[in-house]
């Protein structure tokens, strides 16, 4: 199970803080878990695009990054003002 923390606009169009991923497969990338957030969030797909992932406390941008699930995986949507 990958626990993914969201933040800002993306927390309140889901209702929650925390998404509890089940992913199959041995070895998961953040491009697999974006695929999941697609399928099973598909009217959020706007904003999981322009969202970042941080593994850890440190942005990645490498979607080929490997998760563990004992990583803290989070996903910050852009935030705007000033």
């Amino acid at each position: 199970m990958y626990k993914l923390l969201v933040f800002a606009q993306l927390r309140e169009q889901l209702g929650q803080l925390q998404l509890n991923l089940d992913l199959p497969q041995a070895e998961v990338t953040l491009a697999d878990l974006l695929g999941y957030l697609h399928t099973h969030y598909p009217q959020q797909s706007a904003i999981l695009d322009a969202s970042r992932f941080a593994i850890n406390q440190v942005y990645v941008s490498d979607l080929s990054q490997r998760v563990q699930t004992s990583d803290e995986i989070a996903l910050i949507p852009p935030v705007s003002g000033g």
